[in-house]
């Protein structure tokens, strides 16, 4: 098994589960009330283990599949020319004008390209001098490249590729990029890497975008918020890779590292904080705003320096007392903590969960003036000894076999109860749950919940009147892929709401997936599950208030690379909601399938 399909092969955890950690662990309220369906289990007992059979259909339905075989040539070729665009890349970068003696390893006898521009008039440049010519018409400041192989086709006498390409570069006060879908011919590569023969850049899917300044439009201010307080160079400007060569895997380390952060004013004075959730063994962390614009940790003193693995928190008003409460997954139970008004937190009732919850979300589902909290649960089991990676979905493009999300009512008093099959949402909900999200979609009143899901079909809560109908496949949402995060806005301003789903772009799966031999003597219908559980990220545009257009390839959306997180904001502020996606996975030193 090789890189390349990192898509598919993803590691099967053996499930179990953890206690809290003493670091922090708040007590359990008297009358502590489960919020779980069916019970958990009781403390002390053995982690459960997966048996072998349970795992044979996971392992049938991944790429396991060793590219140095006959039948993934493509692949081989893919590692070649990607090795010659990442050369080319360096070159761009190093070149504020790009000659042709250092383009010439790069084409071929006969290279041909037009403009790398398509809105401009095709150059019909020949040779590296025409690939020179071309480069530097789009570029000619300081230069960056990027660029992704999408699709591999061989041919009689050269391969053809569709190339994924991000040029960007700033001069004289100005910066610009452009991304487009390169289509590339190349040299069969059989002595030597492969080079270019010909170059085309369509119009669809090209952009460029232009501002008049060569600043960036963000910039990394980390160090200067925080760098005043003791937990920054101790705890916070590592990694997950530098805790886990250090600290024990039974405290909770995760090789994944993916937890959450909370925003909200804790104290009342107009300003933003920050709670960090952190892997277990380090301290949660609560960062105060200052009027300076840096922020002061207040995590101890105000009592939510958990050392438990905490995967998400929510900050949100659960007693109508006018501040912001927080509830926070710590191992695989829900804790409740209430808010004093100073940003003081004091421990109340807390919940168990079954298996490894991953996210909190929040809302008045039932119009009673309190609000409730809907528990994002992944898979069936905490991991043995902090492995939370992945579980073992079965079958891998549609599993139903994952944790059971949870609906907690809030009864007042900050206390909660467990109230998920009596309102419906017990239905479709075994799905490896990444994310959920409340929204009036059908504005009718009340607060609709829309669920992504990991390896399968996503859900679509209708609520009427308390009571959810799962509705996703007659909405068309159902956007079966690997649902990571959900976010809702008007995109186009025509009083609907839109839906974005964040999901795994993996150009190693665009490529595979569409080869003859990939899954040879499967269905049809089956082999476009793998191709769509690649595609990457979905947007879908209400039509009716009821239903949904599927628009993510018409407005260019679906290259999200590996993402974790999507949320619409305005960005620059003129009016129309942006997208921002935070992406990636275990990347150390090989940045390789980023």
């Amino acid at each position: 098994m090789t890189k390349h399909f990192q898509m598919a092969t993803r590691l099967v955890a053996i499930a179990g589960t953890l206690g809290l950690s003493a670091c922090g662990d708040p007590p359990a309220a008297d009358g502590e009330d489960p919020a779980t369906e069916p019970p958990a289990a009781q403390p002390g007992s053995p982690p459960a283990v997966a048996e072998p059979a349970a795992l044979e259909g996971f392992a049938r339905e991944d790429l396991r599949e060793d590219p140095g075989r006959a039948a993934w040539q493509t692949e081989i070729f893919n590692e070649a020319a990607s090795g010659q665009l990442k050369k080319l890349a360096a070159t761009i970068a190093d070149s504020p004008v790009l000659e042709a003696k250092s383009l010439a390893k790069f084409v071929g006898e006969g290279f041909t390209t037009g403009s790398l521009h398509p809105d401009r008039p095709p150059a019909g440049a020949t040779g590296a001098e025409g690939f020179a010519a071309a480069l530097n018409e789009l570029l000619g400041g300081e230069n960056a490249a990027e660029f992704k192989i999408v699709s591999v086709q061989p041919g009689e006498d050269r391969v053809h590729t569709e190339i994924l390409a991000s040029l960007a570069s700033r001069k004289d006060g100005k910066s610009w990029q452009a991304n487009a879908r390169w289509k590339a011919a190349w040299t069969m590569a059989d002595d030597g890497p492969p080079k270019l023969l010909a170059l085309e850049v369509p119009a669809e899917g090209f952009t460029f975008h232009e501002r008049a300044t060569a600043d960036p439009m963000f910039s990394d201010q980390t160090a200067a918020v925080l760098a005043g307080n003791r937990s920054y160079p101790l705890q916070l400007v590592h990694g997950i890779d530098h805790w886990m060569e250090r600290m024990e895997a039974a405290y909770g380390m995760d090789l994944v590292g993916n937890h959450g952060v909370a925003v909200a004013d804790v104290n009342g004075d107009g300003l933003d904080d920050v709670y960090f959730c952190q892997a277990g063994g380090l301290p949660n962390r609560l960062f105060l705003g200052q009027p300076d614009g840096t922020a002061r940790d207040v995590s101890a003193e105000a009592g939510v320096d958990f050392c438990d693995y905490s995967r998400a928190a929510i900050f949100v008003d659960l007693d109508n007392d006018g501040d912001q409460d927080l509830a926070v997954l710590l191992n695989a139970t829900v804790v409740i903590l209430a808010n004093d008004g100073t940003g003081s937190f004091s421990a109340g009732n807390r919940y168990p969960i079954i298996g490894n919850a991953t996210a909190l979300s929040s809302a008045d589902y039932d119009d009673d003036r309190l609000l409730d909290l809907y528990v994002v649960v992944r898979d069936a089991e905490l991991g043995v000894l902090g492995n939370r990676l992945l579980g073992s979905p079965i079958p891998y493009h549609d599993a139903n076999n994952g944790g059971p999300n949870v609906m907690l009512r809030n009864e007042g008093g900050l206390a909660f109860r467990a109230v998920t099959g009596e309102t419906g949402l017990d239905r479709n909900n075994r799905r490896f749950s990444q994310a959920a999200a409340w929204e009036d979609y059908d504005n009718d009143g009340d607060q609709d919940l829309y669920v992504a899901n990991d390896f399968g079909r996503n859900n679509l809560y209708r609520n009427d009147g308390g009571q959810f109908t799962d509705v996703a496949a007659a909405a068309g949402v159902e956007d079966l892929s690997a649902g990571m995060s959900v976010s809702w806005a008007d995109y186009n301003r025509d009083g609907r709401m839109d839906l974005y789903v964040g999901n795994m772009f993996s150009s190693a799966g665009n490529r595979v997936t569409y080869q003859r031999q990939f899954k040879d003597g499967i269905a049809d219908d089956l082999r476009g599950l793998y191709q769509r559980h690649a595609r990457g990220n979905s947007l879908f545009e209400s039509v009716d208030g009821g239903t949904f257009r599927d628009v993510s390839l018409e407005t260019g959306v679906t290259m999200g690379r590996w993402a974790w997180s999507s949320v619409f904001a305005d960005l620059d502020n003129d009016g129309w909601e942006d997208l921002v996606v935070a992406n990636g996975f275990v990347t150390n030193e090989d940045t390789h399938d980023l």
